[in-house]
């Protein structure tokens, strides 16, 4: 195939039809009917023929709701999907099936599909290739990391996904990637999205897993729901009807965006709060609830940090051992619940075990005014002071207070732009509960952003509300499975620390990790479009793919990422191969049936890295059959109490993975921290990756608001740029996957750029012109839509459209890869830009 070019360009349904009637799949799909006919003509429960067989397949793509379809096989083709009914939810709550699980056959069939092997043969990004066998590949590949090892290392060989496959054996929650890997000891490289929120609720309850909410079905106990930065209706329209249902059942919707969304629309009360500010906004609700002195004064005595003496010399907890108090060792039984992702660590996670603690209760006043471990208080103060041998003390709470009464609504509302009377009445609100407090992307996405959702977790505190039906505050996208093994027979522990993706410009640049060397020379990608996906494009090909010997990227579709590879690998697509599905917003495991035999040359990742394993010299590596390693994964004491094992999850196709529902994290008070209780005072702040980056320690003891790194008035770059750059998260794309469907591209067929009217005729734009959004680090041309919805001085693009389906530049172009040194989160929304119409000169 020397010299061909990847299927782009110009492709429309018509000609895909036309060039593809061979295939009985794609053509049973068409038939001259629309997208619209077929889903019409779906119906659940549709029982197979003698000519049609009926298999289970989930949808998975990461906006998290994994559908069951029903995937339907004629002649050992796939013909179409439909909904199939999930058996551990008899009412059907969660049987669905939207438009990308519906146009699932063209992702199979489509011209896209990377059919087999190949080597690049012109320059990198060009797309010119010629055809390879697959022991060629492989031969190659071992050769080329095999020599770069000897040269400079074995962590010269890196690795990364993204999140395109969820499976446990071939996708991102497998430990097979790390047995393979770890053991030629290469380096991981770690996706840095969405992980904002996380870091900032994990911090003052405890690990749970990285998005931890209440049920969704648990909406309609709630009095009132608060939707933070999320427009469900779109991005996670697999939840939307559970938003309805609460309303229908008399929940209140509150909806803080800056962007009138379509869920804003629905919401009993919108407040467009200007961006990056949430924690300004949460603070001075704070303010509300402490002035009037409503706060949950028992359950912060009881459950929280607020009583704790802090030591102002050290800011650290003063601690019975300071008094004299000798710590206890004790042995402990505790189930680690953690995320399928955490696999990546290469440690066991989800059995219960006795271990060892030591116990230095924090210390705290009591009502008679001696000092004594918190717990053993009678009446433990929220206020107080206490001089120990000089150092003064005081409780958590105080220094809460300090920070919290800078944020009046009157002040607050200069900062965020919300009328002082509405944060009152916000804050009235939620101290009449049961509320549930669900954040999305939006403040996730600033420097800021860690501090946003610190700030809603500490409001929690104050009000008691969490750890029971109706009331709760966190991140309710996706959920990881507990209880499974992250360790199988071959794996080896990691020998290299795990690296921020934000982090390897600069290791490229440099040479350097941490002040020594460590050449980065090969780079591995699979389930994975980071060229699309990852912020900074131009930082992102000039200084990691430029600075590659050899990149090598495993897909089912071709991409922005596999133009620029030096070998591209035709992976199985999802309903090709058996697998379990572990992360899901259904909290199932969910089996995926292997519906048809992979197409072309394409196979499964595992059986990459089986071939991968052979070539390097490691035949006995990965020896096991793909249902030996899920029973490894699956088959566990945790999980077994339940009666969950692979065999019966295959039997029953779904299986609920907690022990009731709707789950409830957080019950009965039992937090995951050091405490046992909310620390919403950190005690020792750490950062979630350590480059040995400095950062602010006494700004991270407690929420705070401070500027963004760019998206506001004033900052270095308000100069030039006068307009902040939001993205959405369309209904029809995630992320990248679906953007090269032709029929969704029917329904939304170019990129566009959404504009308050008055920021776009103060530019001479009009509604439907080409224009060119830019800054300094690159631009895109994109369609102007004229949307009062949109706040003035923002825009909004609906993401990840490839680069090719642009006039010119791309979205990610444009992003900062600028991080805030405790999140190391990528800031999609931290971007200043400004817009013109476009001269295509």
């Amino acid at each position: 195939m020397s010299g061909t070019k990847s299927p782009h360009g110009g492709l429309t349904r018509r000609s895909f039809l036309k060039t593809t009637a061979a295939v009985a799949g794609a053509t049973a799909l068409a038939g001259g009917t629309t997208l619209t006919a077929l889903a019409e003509s779906y119906e659940p429960g549709q029982k197979e023929t003698g000519e049609e067989q009926i298999f289970c397949g989930v949808c998975r793509g990461n906006c998290s709701g994994t559908c069951k379809l029903n995937l339907h096989v004629v002649d050992g083709k796939i013909v179409k999907t439909s909904k199939r009914k999930f058996n551990s939810f008899p009412d059907g709550s969660v049987d669905r099936i939207c438009l990308r699980g519906l146009s699932q056959v063209y992702n199979i069939y489509g011209p896209n599909r990377v059919q087999y092997p190949m080597r690049r043969v012109g320059e990198r990004g060009a797309g010119e290739w010629e055809r390879i066998s697959w022991d060629d590949a492989v031969s190659e590949i071992a050769e080329r990391w095999q020599e770069i090892r000897e040269k400079y290392g074995d962590q010269a060989i890196a690795y990364t996904r993204g999140s395109g496959n969820l499976g446990t054996v071939s996708g991102v929650a497998s430990p097979m990637f790390n047995v393979f890997f770890n053991k030629i000891n290469s380096t991981q490289i770690k996706i840095a999205r969405d992980q904002a929120n996380t870091r900032g609720i994990n911090r003052v309850m405890g690990n749970l897993g990285d998005w931890v909410l209440n049920d969704p079905s648990d909406f309609k106990n709630a009095k009132t729901l608060f939707v933070w930065g999320a427009n469900i209706t779109d991005a996670q329209l697999h939840d939307w009807h559970f938003v309805a249902e609460a309303q229908e059942s008399g929940t209140r919707l509150v909806v803080i965006d800056p962007i009138m969304t379509q869920l804003a629309a629905k919401a009993d009360m919108w407040i467009p709060v200007k961006p990056a500010t949430d924690a300004a906004l949460a603070l001075s609700m704070m303010y509300v609830m402490i002035e009037e002195d409503a706060v949950n004064k028992p359950f912060m005595k009881a459950h929280t940090c607020a009583p704790f003496l802090v030591r102002e010399d050290t800011g650290e907890f003063l601690r019975m051992s300071d008094l004299g108090v000798e710590p206890k060792t004790i042995e402990v039984a505790r189930t680690q619940v953690s995320q399928a992702s955490s696999a990546n660590k290469g440690a066991a996670v989800g059995q219960s075990a006795t271990v060892t603690k030591t116990v230095d209760p924090p210390a705290a006043l009591d009502s008679n005014g001696e000092v004594v471990a918190v717990d053993d208080a009678s009446d433990p103060q929220l206020s107080g002071t206490y001089d120990f041998g000089g150092v003064r003390c005081r409780t958590a709470f105080d220094l809460l207070k300090d920070d919290v009464m800078d944020y009046s609504p009157e002040k607050a509302s200069e900062i965020c732009d919300v009328p002082a009377e509405t944060i009152t009445e916000l804050a009235h609100i939620a101290l009449d509960g049961p509320c549930i407090h669900r954040l999305g992307w939006g403040s996730n996405s600033y420097t800021n952003g860690v501090h946003a959702a610190h700030a809603n977790a500490t409001m929690a505190a104050l009000t008691g509300q969490i750890g029971y039906s109706g009331a709760g505050t966190g991140v309710g996208d996706f959920k990881a499975c507990w209880g499974i093994n992250a360790v199988v027979k071959g794996m080896t522990a990691a020998k290299y620390p795990m690296i921020s993706a934000l982090f390897l410009p600069e290791i490229m640049r440099t040479g350097k990790y941490k002040g020594q060397d460590y050449p980065i020379k090969s780079l591995y990608i699979y389930a994975g479009n980071p060229v699309s996906n990852q912020v900074n494009t131009h930082e992102y090909l000039d200084d990691i793919v430029g600075n590659l010997d050899f990149l090598v990227v495993a897909d089912y579709a071709f991409t922005d990422t596999t133009k620029y590879a030096d070998i591209v690998l035709p992976a199985s697509h999802w309903f090709e191969q058996e697998d379990v599905v572990a992360i899901s917003a259904t909290q199932c495991f969910i089996h995926s049936e292997k519906a048809i035999e992979p197409l072309y040359e394409s196979k499964p990742d595992i059986e990459i890295l089986r071939l991968f394993a052979e070539k390097m010299g490691h035949p006995d590596l990965i020896t096991y059959t793909d249902d030996e390693y899920m029973k490894m994964v699956i088959d566990t004491a945790s999980l077994g109490a339940l009666g969950i094992t692979y065999d019966a999850i295959k039997e029953n196709e779904d299986m609920y993975w907690y022990p009731k529902k709707p789950w409830i994290p957080w019950e009965n008070a039992e937090f995951r921290t050091d405490s046992g209780r909310m620390e919403f005072y950190v005690e020792k702040p750490t950062v979630q990756f350590d480059m040995g980056q400095d950062f602010d320690v006494e700004r991270e003891h407690l929420p705070r608001y401070f500027n963004p790194t760019e998206a506001y008035e004033g900052s270095p770059a308000w100069d030039k740029y006068k307009l902040i750059l939001l993205s959405e998260r369309p209904r029809f794309r995630v992320h990248s996957m679906w953007a090269d469907n032709a029929y969704l591209r029917e329904l939304d067929p170019e990129p566009t750029i959404k504009i308050n009217p008055h920021d776009a005729e103060a530019r001479g734009i009009s509604d439907g012109d080409y224009v060119e959004v830019y800054n300094d680090r690159g631009h895109c041309v994109a369609k102007a839509v004229f949307n009062n919805g949109i706040r003035p001085g923002c825009m909004v693009y609906p993401k990840s459209w490839q680069s090719y389906q642009h006039k010119a530049g791309c979205w990610s172009e444009l992003l900062t890869s600028e991080y805030d040194p405790v999140g190391v989160n990528e800031s999609y929304f931290d971007n200043l830009v400004e817009v013109r119409v476009w001269n295509e000169g």
